[in-house]
């Protein structure tokens, strides 16, 4: 037993030599000095970079030949859009040259080169997005134009403003006899 005490001993006193040793070593100035926040941040951020990665299942800079097929049948959907929407504000611009600028006449809107400007913006932006392969950046882009195109041609469809005509003109009248109506 006193044996085992005196071994026990032995090892504290190292031990608490060692401690002693080091205490006296240490300076916290050297320590805090010597570390650098950059070198900490490049140092971790390069070796969790490829780990956190692989974690992302949103990150994705490849296209796949899916994304590839949907993003064709958005802009053929969206390039058809454009053409309706082309030919509606033609349209709207020949009307509006058969009333010339008599007060009172409706206005037509953007004239037909701006919408084709726009238009061309609209895709060059997706080609770019895709040549950066920004995969779902394009595929959410194309989304929200295909339906923000398709509501408007909605809009100018369904939902466009036809006015009761009140007193049509003499050759409806004659036309139409139940739209006849005599004065007393």
């Amino acid at each position: 037993q006193a044996e085992f005490d005196q071994g026990l001993d032995s090892i504290k006193r190292k031990l608490d030599a060692e401690v002693d040793e080091a205490d006296e070593n240490y300076d916290a100035d050297d320590v805090a000095s010597s570390w650098n926040i950059c070198q900490r941040v490049y140092h971790y951020g390069g070796t969790c970079q490829d780990d956190c990665l692989k974690l992302d299942a949103f990150r994705i800079d490849e296209w796949s030949q899916s994304d590839i097929f949907l993003l064709v049948i958005m802009i053929v959907f969206m390039g058809a859009m454009m053409l309706l929407v082309f030919a509606k504000r033609v349209k709207a611009y020949e009307r509006a040259a058969m009333w010339g600028d008599e007060p009172g006449a409706p206005s037509p809107g953007l004239p037909p080169c701006a919408i084709l400007m726009l238009f061309g913006i609209v895709f060059t932006i997706i080609v770019v997005l895709a040549a950066l392969k920004f995969v779902n950046e394009t595929l959410v882009f194309a989304v929200v134009t295909c339906v923000l195109l398709f509501v408007y041609m909605l809009k100018l469809t369904l939902f466009e403003s036809r006015k009761q005509v009140f007193l049509p003109a003499r050759s409806t009248r004659k036309m139409n006899p139940s739209l006849r109506h005599e004065l007393i």
